[in-house]
């Protein structure tokens, strides 16, 4: 952003974007209004409170800033492509089939929900595709075993970053052990590499692993609790798996009405779901995938070019089976290429803030206002916490990595603290606020992929992400006396812990609709 290279201390108004996008999106549930209310009054502080030279400076210098970036083109690109193979995917009737033979099998919420977290942990290359790919997948089956929208996204939303930080190979890796490699270098460290430190800190991340646990635990124990609960039992009770006045990110899924004779193939799904992922692990593979690090654009060619060649097979499929001429194909591509464009609406002004949030300085102010708190046994939970508070305020874990690893590894290295340890902490406090705030990506693409009500699915999933922060800033507070891998055994024990009581308490206020087989 071109604001951006500007610096001024704002103080605490540098919060103030941030705090309003946040308060405005539970007050008017409105992700769009939020956002763009939030960015207008943070580019008019940064232009001396002119509202004049404020919004024509966040159409050029934020909007079409934000645009810039190869990356955030490439991800648009690759989202309105993903939506349009999906449509065609879902009314070609190869999802219907599928579901109507696994409901076979899959007979109860329970079995749903923990299919919808293994097919997450088995899409771990990519966090903001991994949405996009299992949740329409399962949306069929979660309506029929009535999941409720709210719970299909937290599970979604669980098995995108948190797994992808703890995968060296891919973008999330590379990003990392870039920023650890240069702190290294600085400190003039030869013994140790950052692949090591990345490695090494993997049972470390605390908020990752912890995370990734839970969600399974919670489909498969139906524990639930809060308001999560409640739309569960809401679900159950009257097939009502959206609220009442809820605004689906994406049109939903109906079941749809084949031409008279034909009947839905399940291989109608699985053939161009084969040629999409051998597309794309073919041509990963040929980047190195398996034994160097595989660059972000070459990530999102893969899946680009997978969907494509994926959609192109399709179609081939539908005119070949009589399913729909080759013009009612293009048109339902397009419906559904149309469905995303409330998403990229979305991605550009959550872009937007971020470019605000940067401009004013956000988590630099959050960093001087904690100095003077750090102890060498305490620095891991403090780190641990500061990245969470910036990352919920920021909506990115990247930026927070960016401002707390130059920051955070060099005391580290002075105090003597266990770099594993420390890379680990800022890396769990980043994927806090990229798990939970309304305003990151990975959110916002877990509510689409879901077809989920953004704010519910920020409501509902914000107790069970706290839950985890709690215990996390706890074990980061042990590990800076006692540093040990098997700390995530304890972690682990207090949640169930901690889980069981929660849901018993919940009962009592909500009771429970459905006996758990």
């Amino acid at each position: 952003m071109e604001n951006a290279e500007v610096v001024v201390n704002y103080g605490l108004l540098a919060l103030l974007p941030t705090l309003l996008a946040i308060g405005l999106a539970l007050k008017t549930k409105n992700i769009i209004v939020s956002l763009f209310t939030s960015v207008f009054v943070g580019v008019t502080i940064i232009n001396g409170w002119n509202p004049a030279l404020g919004f024509t400076s966040m159409v050029k210098d934020y909007m079409f800033g934000s645009l810039k970036e190869s990356m955030n083109t490439q991800a648009l690109f690759m989202m309105v492509i993903i939506g349009g193979f999906v449509a065609l995917l879902t009314q070609s009737g190869g999802a219907m089939a599928f579901t109507d033979m696994v409901t076979r099998h899959v007979d109860s919420r329970k079995k749903c929900e923990t299919g919808m977290w293994l097919g997450g942990l088995a899409v771990w290359f990519t966090d903001n595709g991994n949405s996009l790919i299992v949740g329409p997948i399962f949306e069929a089956l979660g309506e029929r075993l009535r999941v409720s929208r709210e719970k299909f996204s937290y599970i979604l939303d669980c098995t995108t970053s948190p797994i992808c930080s703890m995968v060296p190979i891919i973008g999330w890796g590379v990003y990392a052990m870039s920023l650890i490699e240069t702190e290294l270098v600085d400190a003039g460290i030869t013994n140790v590499t950052s692949w090591e430190v990345f490695t090494e800190g993997i049972p470390l991340n605390f908020y990752a692993v912890l995370t990734l646990g839970m969600a399974g635990f919670m489909a498969f124990t139906q524990w639930d609790f809060g308001p999560m609960l409640k739309a569960q039992n809401r679900a159950f009770s009257t097939g009502k798996t959206i609220r009442d006045g809820g605004t689906p990110m994406r049109s939903e899924v109906k079941r749809i009405e084949l031409p008279e004779g034909v009947d839905p193939k399940i291989s109608t799904m699985v053939i161009p779901l084969i040629v999409l992922l051998t597309v794309m692990f073919t041509y990963l593979s040929m980047k190195g995938l398996w034994y160097t690090k595989v660059a972000g654009t070459d990530i999102r060619t893969a899946i680009a070019s997978g969907f494509l060649l994926g959609t192109i097979v399709l179609i081939f499929l539908c005119i070949k089976r009589n399913i729909f001429s080759f013009e009612k194909c293009l048109s339902i591509i397009t419906g559904g290429m149309a469905n995303m464009m409330f998403m990229c609406v979305v991605l550009v002004l959550a872009w937007s803030l971020s470019g605000v949030t940067k401009a004013m300085d956000t988590a630099g102010y959050l960093m001087r206002i904690s100095e003077g708190m750090l102890n060498p046994a305490l620095l891991p939970a403090i780190v641990f916490i500061i990245g969470a508070v910036m990352s919920l305020a920021t909506g990115t874990s990247w930026g927070t990595m960016a401002i707390l690893i130059p920051i955070s590894l060099p005391m580290a290295i002075n105090f003597g603290v266990s770099l594993p340890l420390i890379a680990s902490a800022v890396i769990s406090g980043g994927l806090y606020g990229d798990h939970v705030s309304p305003i990151s990506d990975t959110t916002i693409l877990a509510s689409i992929g879901s077809a989920s009500d953004h704010i519910d699915h920020f409501e509902t999933q914000m107790p069970y992400a706290t839950l985890v922060a709690v215990i996390c800033a706890v074990m980061f507070g042990i590990a800076g006396w006692y540093s040990s891998s098997i700390l995530i055994f304890v972690g682990a024990a207090i949640l169930i812990g901690a889980i069981f009581i929660l849901h018993k308490i919940s009962v009592k206020k909500y009771g429970q609709e459905e006996i758990v087989n």
